[in-house]
């Protein structure tokens, strides 16, 4: 029973100490503090849900939203993003997105419900 212990502790201090602990991707979010908006703000609305994400209502995919992202910033000088997450939706779908958001300078990124 001794030599059961033992080895338990040795795969033990093996596992912590072969483990790392740092984080591979950071994605900040800022939550709002309740400010009002600037004036001269211009949003885009984002709804993203299981599967699906609509951009002012026009349904879609991941790879065409960072285009016309730019596009909306270029033409019409979009500087704030409005987004909405389903409870549908993955969190791998939430992060890719706002993986995209940050690439766009300028934009500014609010999360409601």
């Amino acid at each position: 029973m001794t030599s059961l212990i033992d080895v338990i502790f040795l795969l033990l201090l093996f596992f912590m100490l072969s483990s790392t602990f740092s984080r591979f991707a950071d994605v900040e979010i800022g939550a709002s503090g309740g400010a009002p908006a600037a004036a001269d703000a211009v949003p885009v609305f984002v709804k993203l849900s299981d599967g699906r994400i609509s951009l002012n209502g026009a349904d879609l995919t991941l790879d065409d939203l960072a285009p016309e992202l730019a596009r909306q910033q270029s033409a019409n000088g979009v500087n704030a993003l409005i987004l909405s997450v389903d409870e549908t939706a993955s969190s791998q779908q939430l992060v890719d997105l706002l993986l995209i958001a940050r690439k766009l300078p300028g934009l500014s990124l609010q999360i409601v419900q």
